[in-house]
């Protein structure tokens, strides 16, 4: 009988560690990780573009993809509600909140971003309509096209995408330049 009690003992003593460990030491590193993670796909240029291609799809009427690829983008935590225009193959998204915790910089990356991933992988996508509280963001796949060069398609190469789309939202200059050049912007009051 004393064999047994000190048998339950030690492993009661080595259950205890164990939660200790990994309440202590193992979860919270898994949690950090996880928040570095999420703060890293907020951003554009850490975005990890790889993630969004199953998300591909040929038609832009299919509303859980499309929302399901913006959630998956930056700004994707701000709310935010769609209206398709199936007619004109135009896609809205309604931001409920001024993105106010985002600075210029990483909100006029992330339109062009996120902008651009939507006509990459949505086929038959035409315009797109970016509506925060201040004002509105409007860019066509002819803009897209144009400005990069080739069409959107042959940018789910993750190289090419890194190349042509990320690495150069590190240039403020181009961002500003693409931004003035390719987006239709209208103030609201």
């Amino acid at each position: 009988m004393k064999k047994i009690n000190i048998v339950i003992i030690a492993l009661l003593a080595l259950g205890l560690c164990g939660l200790a460990l990994m309440e202590g030491y193992i979860k919270p590193g898994i949690r950090k990780k996880e928040e570095q993670d999420l703060a890293e796909q907020q951003e554009p240029l850490t975005h990890d573009f790889s993630r969004l291609l199953q998300f591909k799809s040929r038609y832009m009427g299919d509303v859980s993809n499309l929302a399901n690829l913006n959630g998956a983008l930056p700004l994707s935590d701000i709310p935010r509600t769609y209206q398709l225009y199936p007619e004109t193959l135009e896609a809205e998204i309604n931001y409920r909140d001024t993105p106010a915790a985002v600075t210029a910089d990483l909100f006029e990356r992330a339109l062009i971003y996120n902008a651009t991933a939507n006509f990459v992988l949505i086929d038959n996508l035409e315009t797109l309509t970016l509506k925060f509280a201040e004002g509105s963001y409007s860019i066509t796949r002819h803009a897209v096209k144009s400005w990069h060069g080739i069409a959107p398609a042959a940018l789910q190469d993750g190289a090419l995408w890194a190349e042509k789309v990320q690495q150069p939202l590190s240039d403020r200059a181009y961002v500003r330049s693409f931004i003035e050049e390719n987006f239709t912007v209208q103030r609201h009051r």
